[in-house]
């Protein structure tokens, strides 16, 4: 006669091992795939868009279509500048050849500006991979075309007002002309990237009120400083970029080279901006609290694709 089973031993717990959390999250595996909760560096930040698939594809790929989209737009702002009325007849007769190319233009442009948000949005949740790239899709073009733009007027209101009254009513004081010109881009572009911010983790475009941003600049304090440095300088950079191709440029041929790599700069500084500023989110995430989940339209590489679609 067999002896009855017994499911109780004593030894079980020397067999069985329980992992506890904080071990888990401080796991080879997780600490790959998130960021931890501290100031992001310069240097990570740098290299951010080159070490993945998805930002390397951006930079290889929409250059080059906004190169060949935008080459004809610089020549035709070149020949008319400045304008007089045969210009302006020129003009108006190119506008309908130039419409489908300006269409194509900014949907190319407002694409780059979905995939910016989608690294803003998974840097802001630690995540060290690249989201994949966004569906083509023109409502959502548009929709992230409305936020960069609703961001942008908030931030020249900011930065840009206080800057055209300094400049109109200045003294002579000649020595502080520049750090009071880069003190106003700094604060301009702080509240403009906080408020993109806002609206693109709330998924609301209300949510970029005065009242939200600046309350979150205050929580993160010196912290965000440097975020805001770096974005003023990759604006400064950009713009200085876009006068130099429009009035600098001697030839056709060196023109052609400047515009691929003012585009490869913009959309390389735009990742390291979104990555530094999702980044300054994630370390001050328990301060903000602004959101518990991924927006519904961003994307995440957990599924291991590159592309949404594919």
């Amino acid at each position: 006669m067999s002896r009855p089973k017994r499911w109780y031993d004593p030894d079980a717990a020397a067999a069985l091992r329980v992992v506890p959390r904080i071990e888990y999250d401080e796991s080879w595996s997780a600490s790959k795939w998130r960021h931890p909760r501290i100031a992001p560096r310069l240097g990570e930040c740098l290299v951010y868009p080159l070490k993945d698939g998805p930002g390397l594809g951006l930079l290889v790929f929409l250059p080059p279509i906004m190169w060949v989209l935008s080459l004809p737009v610089y020549d035709v702002v070149s020949y008319l500048s400045p304008m007089t009325r045969a210009d302006w007849a020129l003009g108006l007769l190119i506008v309908p050849i130039m419409l489908p190319m300006i269409f194509s233009f900014l949907m190319s442009f407002g694409y780059a500006l979905l995939f910016l948000g989608h690294v803003l949005v998974s840097s802001s949740l630690g995540e060290n991979d690249h989201p994949r790239w966004p569906e083509w899709h023109p409502s959502d073009i548009s929709e992230g075309i409305v936020r960069w733009v609703w961001a942008g007027l908030f931030g020249a209101a900011i930065g840009g007002g206080p800057l055209f009254f300094f400049y109109g009513h200045r003294i002579d004081m000649a020595a502080i002309d520049g750090s009071v010109f880069l003190g106003l881009i700094v604060i301009g572009v702080g509240y403009a990237q906080m408020a993109l911010a806002a609206s693109l983790l709330h998924d609301n475009l209300i949510a970029a009120n005065p009242v939200t941003v600046i309350t979150a600049i205050v929580r993160i304090g010196w912290d965000y400083l440097h975020a805001a440095l770096i974005s003023a300088v990759v604006l400064l950079a950009a713009g200085a970029g876009l006068w130099a191709l429009l009035y600098q440029i001697p030839t056709m041929w060196a023109e052609a080279i400047a515009i691929w790599a003012f585009w490869f700069f913009l959309f390389y500084g735009g990742m390291v901006v979104m990555r530094m500023v999702g980044l300054t989110y994630h370390a001050h995430a328990a301060e903000l609290h602004w959101f518990r989940r991924r927006p519904r339209w961003a994307s995440s590489r957990r599924d291991g694709r590159i592309y949404a679609n594919s």
